[in-house]
């Protein structure tokens, strides 16, 4: 049992979710980077009941409650993560499809959701074929690639409250940027409804074909990485100031600069997210001496360092 969390908030959601509540569990396994120290509690509600449990027992604590997605796009520091910590479950991984409507669960992967897509003759998600994660981080960063991003499609969200009440929120009310979105304080989304278009199939497959060969072309694989590590620029690419910064191929610990892409860091086998924030500050700071440009994190640095 962690020593961080009162016992009576762990038997409490364990008593309902068993096995699916951990003390203490390791981040790193839920992590694309493999990297991330434990935390405090690790919980996989199934269900929406499940979850508006946890976020009301959380709440009576007084304890902290961080959501940990498809663990894509965050670096998690080796001292792991206090509270309580959320992955969403099975059960938040459905898809359903009406005409050119798709209500999707916020632990759908992104990538399985832009292939049925494409597979149905529905257009507006071929860039996301090979975008990491699900469709609830997607949601949070506005993710986005070769011109598309998510908020095109969003037609609604729903969700749960901090205070464990569901909530159903129009997409134009999230005010959508470059890699945000403006979701309520403590807002859990649990789905999220699309609206996509109907295109000629051999097109639409066209197109995310082509997505795809220009990021396999462009990022590295076979290493474990989270995606781009900083946002770009207005006018400019992160990965070329990186690379003209001479930063390529640059290591700390067992974490490299990707060589095929800049804007990458890979994990080789052991890094820890210490190795990783120095890469992340060597390429801040040079690229700030070289260009006189201040690049800013997608990544999302949580948990204790």
């Amino acid at each position: 049992m962690s020593d961080a969390l009162p016992v009576a908030l762990i038997d409490t959601i364990r008593a309902r979710l068993g096995d699916r509540a951990r003390p203490g569990e390791p981040l790193a396994r839920y992590t694309s980077f493999r990297i991330g120290g434990p935390a405090d509690l690790l919980v996989l509600p199934d269900t929406a009941d499940e979850l508006a449990h946890v976020l009301a027992t959380a709440a009576a604590f007084g304890v902290r409650l961080t959501l940990l997605g498809g663990g894509s796009n965050v670096l998690v520091g080796d001292g792991g993560m206090r509270g309580v910590v959320v992955k969403l479950g099975r059960g938040f991984a459905r898809i359903e499809w009406d005409g050119t409507f798709i209500h999707a669960g916020a632990a759908v992967q992104l990538g399985r959701l832009a292939r049925a897509a494409v597979a149905r003759g529905l257009a507006g998600l071929e860039y996301a074929e090979g975008i990491p994660g699900t469709v609830g981080g997607a949601l949070f960063m506005n993710a986005g690639a070769y011109g598309g991003e998510l908020a095109h499609a969003v037609e609604s969200v729903e969700g749960l409250g901090r205070d464990g009440r569901a909530l159903e929120l129009p997409g134009r009310a999230l005010v959508f940027g470059y890699r945000r979105s403006a979701l309520p304080p403590g807002f859990v989304v649990t789905a999220v409804r699309l609206r996509l278009r109907r295109d000629e199939s051999g097109r639409v497959r066209n197109r995310m074909d082509e997505a795809r060969a220009r990021r396999t072309a462009a990022q590295p694989h076979g290493k474990a990485n989270a995606g781009s590590i900083f946002k770009n620029p207005n006018g400019d690419h992160a990965g070329r100031l990186i690379e003209v910064a001479g930063l390529k191929g640059a290591r700390a610990g067992r974490a490299r600069i990707s060589e095929r892409h800049a804007n990458f860091i890979v994990n080789e086998g052991g890094a820890r997210a210490a190795d990783v924030k120095a890469l992340m500050d060597v390429a801040q700071r040079v690229v700030w001496e070289r260009s006189g440009v201040w690049l800013e994190p997608e990544v999302q640095l949580v948990g204790n360092w």
